[in-house]
């Protein structure tokens, strides 16, 4: 114990800062090192570490011969396979030592999951139709076309995490550990920003640690869900006024660096995050004051907004050593011998403009296709010809939709859903059998819609079972809040709806993703039966 912390509250959040860790990596990296498969993989260290943090050492003596007898196993296999590995000029190294290290491990974790289900009878109050339902999705998905191989890892991990039946302490640790584990991770890699990531994207989005700013927003929600948890329970527990001045600047920072994103769909999720945390607030105070921390919350963003840009805008440039992820490096971004007052870097005229530019554009949008709006169209003779072209690009005669077609959003969105929904099956499809030619300068990878994603890849019975658990599992923690104002419930709401939403209208899945990571915990505080009022407000 430190002061009352307790060593699992420390290793769990150590853990959840690692599933950030390993986010920012496997979607910034070559490729050609290994990065992307050793980062990825070590999800299995980090799972296997928070459920072996369950067992005790007497656990550890009662089936001493199965982990004896798995020790000896792992040292003959652990040491053949990295032989092996460095007669191979094929095998990265650094991801061989991941692999065997979370092997050696997960040896242990199914040794005394083992033991604590069919020996000692331990097994947490499960609900069996969601944890079937979920077990058969993640099977159902093995089976498929897709040929992918995550959903085994997944199936076995977190089976075994569903599994483990930790107590109330250690689940109030659990949910502790999270919310201060993605808290630090915000610290660290917003803080590498500001030393090594210069503000000078050209389209205005900032992407921080991240290359693509839609997942940068993910991020920052993942941590905006965290730190509006941490605002309820310093309010519920009558906390000094510094710790709650703190958190409620925290959620404006974050607020401002989603805004920063300039995604739409961040938003809108971001909204949506905020008023369920106002209701939620008002309900576990028993007062209302839903208007009077709504100001307050935009308040703070007001007043935290031109900080946080002022610190991305003129911070980097103190330190001039810009570090480049893959596919970034141009003459256009910004370099060490450009000065700080560079046009290279976005100012905020060039930000206000990118962001109401988006705005109004999607007003203008909607109302272009507004049912109530009458549309004059004209004659086909009228609209100019395109002229006949010598030399025909393949990618235009594959093309779906114009070059200026593609700047509607609406009809992007409704042509790529259109395409994803006529190619549905039972079974999926494996990569490389997904995917077309939008326009000319544009290919569509993946569907923009998770639950089209996951009926593309595994077939229609998964996109189904994706939707009623997501839905189950809100219902679940929805239905908590109102009956026992449950603060943990809240959290994993949050958790639960940020890939989901989010996921409606962009991509927030993927191995190694920590949205995807996240939604399997949370759904692990669906399935299992919660007794009396275990957990309530426990953060």
């Amino acid at each position: 114990m430190l002061r009352g912390v307790s060593w699992r509250k420390i290793l769990y959040a150590v853990c959840f800062f690692w599933l950030c860790v390993i986010d920012q990596r496997v979607k910034t990296g070559t490729g050609h090192d290994g990065l992307i498969e050793t980062f990825r993989d070590s999800l299995g260290i980090v799972m296997s570490a928070l459920i072996l943090s369950h067992y005790k050492w007497e656990d550890y003596r009662k089936r001493k011969l199965p982990c004896l007898i798995w020790v000896g196993v792992s040292v003959a296999g652990g040491t053949a396979a990295f032989l092996w590995g460095l007669r191979q000029e094929t095998v990265y190294l650094n991801h061989l030592a991941v692999c065997i290290a979370g092997g050696i491990l997960l040896g242990f974790v199914l040794i005394h999951t083992a033991g604590a289900v069919l020996t000692d009878r331990r097994i947490p109050r499960l609900r069996r139709g969601f944890v079937l339902l979920w077990a058969g999705m993640l099977l159902y998905m093995l089976f498929s076309r897709s040929h992918y191989s995550w959903p085994l890892s997944y199936l076995i991990l977190f089976g075994a995490f569903y599994l483990t039946d930790y107590t109330q302490e250690e689940q109030a640790d659990l949910l502790g550990g999270i919310l201060d584990g993605l808290i630090l991770a915000f610290f660290v890699l917003q803080g590498l920003c500001f030393v090594f990531r210069p503000y000078d994207c050209p389209d205005a989005r900032y992407v921080g640690i991240h290359s693509n700013p839609n997942q940068n927003a993910i991020f920052y929600m993942e941590v905006l869900a965290a730190v509006l948890v941490r605002v309820i329970r310093a309010e519920c527990s009558r906390a000094k006024l510094p710790v709650r001045l703190f958190y409620w600047t925290g959620a404006g920072v974050l607020l401002s660096f989603v805004f920063l994103t300039i995604g739409r769909t961040a938003w809108l999720v971001s909204f949506g995050m905020c008023a369920a945390f106002l209701l939620v607030l008002n309900r576990f105070l028993n007062y209302r004051r839903f208007i009077r921390n709504g100001l307050l919350l935009l308040l703070s963003f007001c007043l935290t907004f031109p900080l946080c840009f002022g610190a991305v805008r003129y911070l980097p440039p103190m330190f001039h050593h810009p570090v480049w992820f893959w596919g970034e490096w141009s003459e256009g971004k910004v370099h060490s011998w450009d000065p700080w007052n560079s046009e290279k870097f976005v100012d905020m005229d060039e930000f206000l403009d990118a962001a109401l530019g988006r705005i109004s554009g999607s007003v203008e949008n909607f109302l272009e296709h507004s049912p109530f709006l009458m549309k004059a169209e004209a004659s086909p003779e009228s609209l100019p010809q395109r002229a006949e072209e010598t030399v025909v690009d393949p990618r235009e005669e594959a093309a779906v939709l114009t070059v200026e077609q593609g700047l509607d959003s609406l009809l992007v969105r409704s042509t790529i859903y259109g395409h994803y929904l006529r190619n549905l099956n039972f079974w999926g499809h494996p990569y490389e059998e997904q995917g077309f030619q939008l326009t000319r300068y544009y290919w569509i990878g993946h569907a923009h819609n998770i639950f089209l994603q996951f009926g593309t890849d595994f077939g229609i019975p998964v996109m189904i079972a994706l939707f009623a658990l997501s839905v189950w599992s809100a219902g679940i923690y929805v239905s908590r809040i109102r009956r026992k104002k449950s603060l943990p419930d809240l959290a994993f709401l949050l958790f639960l709806a940020i890939p989901m939403f989010f996921g409606m209208l962009e991509y927030s899945w993927g191995e190694g993703s920590l949205s995807m990571a996240m939604l399997f915990v949370a759904w692990r505080w669906g399935a299992v039966m919660q007794k009396g009022k275990e957990g309530e407000g426990a953060a």
